[in-house]
């Protein structure tokens, strides 16, 4: 599975029907897609008078080599590298369950063996942080004092909490957002350990923060002319 990568896109919404036509003539059939929001600032955001920015998350199993033609023609086609438009960045995928899973998230793509993604490995982290419901400012502040620049919000829910809250005979699960930040590598547990210390409390209000490596990543100019 070396040459295979999760590929995820996070752009404005409105934007969201054109990435998903870039990525179907591009032979990418299998996508997941996520409402998702923007993680500025409430003062910048009462300050221009707008609401919360809302995004699109877009994901998919691709080839290294397929993979790294979507990257470039993102930056070409559809402008991502421009700031404010998106970033978009590739995962190593481990393995798959059996050759079924693999061929439903690659359908219709074409496979090579032994192919290859060149690329400078491991500059980028992807942070996953898991926070109750209402902490996404505090978890930000935090990180941004440790050299993080903007995230992605995702609204979940908490499944199959041990302490969860009984309701007439059920479990209710709590509303929980994951925070989504690529980070440099060498920023990386800085910024865990700032959102641990300064977010984080024995109200449960970090429940967990994790990283994953990123080996390409393009949008997000600041992160990228370092």
């Amino acid at each position: 599975m070396g040459n295979m990568y999760y590929l995820i896109t996070i752009a404005k919404r409105e934007y969201g029907e054109d990435f998903i036509e870039f990525f179907y003539e591009s032979g990418v059939h299998s996508l997941t897609a996520a409402l998702c929001e923007g993680t500025a600032q409430k003062k910048t955001l009462d300050l221009l008078g707008i609401e919360k920015t809302e995004k699109i998350m877009l994901s998919a199993v691709v080839p290294g080599s397929l993979a790294a033609r979507l990257l470039r023609g993102q930056m070409r086609t559809m402008q991502i590298d421009v700031p404010g438009n998106g970033i978009s960045f590739t995962i190593p995928l481990q393995c798959a369950a059996n050759s079924l899973s693999l061929q439903y998230l690659t359908q219709g793509q074409k496979t090579e063996q032994n192919e290859v993604m060149e690329m400078e490995e491991n500059r980028f982290s992807l942070i996953v942080v898991i926070a109750q419901k209402g902490y996404t400012e505090l978890v930000m502040e935090a990180a941004r004092s440790a050299n993080a620049g903007g995230g992605t919000i995702i609204h979940a829910k908490g499944i199959g909490e041990k302490n969860a809250a009984p309701f007439f005979g059920m479990s209710i699960a709590s509303e929980q957002e994951l925070i989504y930040i690529v980070s440099r590598q060498r920023d990386e547990k800085n910024i865990m350990h700032a959102i641990m210390e300064k977010a984080g409390s024995k109200q449960d209000r970090v429940v967990a923060a994790f990283s994953l490596p990123v080996n390409q990543v393009v949008g997000l100019r600041s992160l990228l002319d370092d």
